[in-house]
């Protein structure tokens, strides 16, 4: 199949088909007597693969790391599972730091609403700017 044809078959743009080729994702695929790119039900296997290991979060760095130890004979899972974890614990911290950012702005928007309610006029919003955002601001 032609490189038009991989991409409607994988929904990977052929951009990117060609940038997985150059980086070594996908191997450089045999040629038409026109030059044109030839794939085969492989190269779908390895797109969908690629996909699939995005979807878990994994890096096009990571993923090379996998296809290059199952190519050496190596299976890769114990590997996959330790790269799972690793992503898992960091997904941990970002929640755990987006919860922590969450609170400190409620409770900024709750002293906004206290201080300056709906119907207030400019005149209580002292500061260059903004002396709600400036008076946070010195804080940190």
């Amino acid at each position: 199949m032609l490189i038009r044809e991989l991409s409607r078959a994988t929904g990977v743009p052929a951009s990117t088909i060609r940038y997985y080729e150059r980086v070594g994702l996908l191997q450089a695929p045999q040629r038409s007597k026109a030059q044109y790119r030839l794939y085969g039900k492989p190269d779908v296997e390895r797109l969908r693969f690629i996909q699939k290991a995005k979807r878990l979060g994994l890096s096009l760095t990571e993923i090379g790391q996998i296809i290059a130890l199952r190519a050496g004979g190596t299976p890769p899972c114990q590997q996959v599972k330790a790269m799972v974890s690793s992503h898992l614990q960091q997904l941990d911290q970002q929640i755990a730091e987006l919860q922590a950012f969450r609170q400190e702005l409620a409770t900024y928007h709750t002293d906004l609403t206290t201080q300056l309610p709906d119907d207030a006029t400019e005149t209580l919003c002292h500061g260059i700017i903004c002396g709600f955002i400036e008076q946070v601001c010195h804080d940190a």
